[in-house]
Parts: C-alpha cells; sequence; structure tokens
C-alpha cells in the first residue's frame, strides 16, 4: 500500500448492548411462565473503501478508489431494537413442556446499510440493507 494507515471494516469503534428480561410464574400451581425480552443494539458504522463512480461506469462493473482512499468512508451507526414475548405451559407432571412466542426483530424497522455496489444498468451506486422489521411465531415441544 501507500505506507500510511487506514482503518478496517471492523473498527466500528463503539458497540454496546443493552439486555432486559423478565418472567412471571402463572397459573394456579405457578408453573406456567409468561416472559419478556428486551435488547438494544447500538454500533459505529463499518469502514469501507468508496466505489469510483466515474471508472465503474466506463468498465461497466464496481471499481474502488486508490489506496490512498482504504476504508476512509463510514456507514451510518448500526441500531436495532428487538422485542420478544412468550409464554411456557407445562405439563402437571412435568413431562411436557410448550412453549409459544413472538420475537420481533428490528421493532422501529431502522434501515441499517449492509454494503454498497454499482448496478450497471441504472448506472448509479446502489445501496444494500440489513434485514428490516421482522416478525418470528416459534413454538418449541419439549418432552
Amino acid at each position: 500500500m501507500n505506507g500510511a494507515e487506514h482503518n478496517t471494516a471492523f473498527n466500528g469503534k463503539y458497540v454496546y448492548n443493552i439486555l432486559f428480561g423478565k418472567e412471571f410464574k402463572v397459573g394456579d400451581a405457578k408453573r406456567n411462565k409468561i416472559s419478556t425480552d428486551f435488547k438494544i443494539t447500538n454500533a459505529g458504522g463499518r469502514y469501507y473503501t468508496p466505489i469510483d463512480l466515474i471508472t465503474s461506469q466506463r468498465t461497466g462493473m464496481t471499481q474502488l478508489k486508490s489506496d490512498e482512499y482504504a476504508y476512509s468512508s463510514q456507514y451510518a451507526s448500526y441500531f436495532r431494537f428487538d422485542f420478544k414475548i412468550g409464554f411456557v405451559l407445562n405439563s402437571y407432571k412435568k413431562k411436557v413442556s410448550q412453549s409459544f412466542s413472538l420475537d420481533i426483530q428490528n421493532l422501529t424497522n431502522h434501515k441499517n446499510m449492509f454494503s454498497q455496489n454499482y448496478d450497471n444498468g441504472s448506472r448509479t451506486i446502489m445501496t444494500t440493507y440489513q434485514l428490516g422489521f421482522f416478525p418470528n411465531f416459534i413454538y418449541k415441544l419439549q418432552f
């Protein structure tokens, strides 16, 4: 390279997670449970090497800027808020357990950038985003 120090794709500078969960025993015998979970994740955006739009348009494929621009740009910060609610139903003889839960990932539908590439059809730089709002219903049977 050019002897200069550069960031890497993995240098987001910070990451934090906040987790909170609570379980409540319910029913006459208090053998069943309702649970709630919250998770907040925030991280500094990944560094990347910018695309050279003019060269990409000339060649028809993604071309990155020269080494002096290596990992010189940074995507916006990553943010995600997840929420999960569940119910566990235990049998009287404690041999069978059923659980039902709804896990909603990226509840706020925040657009987190994943990558950018040159699109020869539109002759522009296109952005790909990570998974948006995603509800997931889960059923589990244990015996």
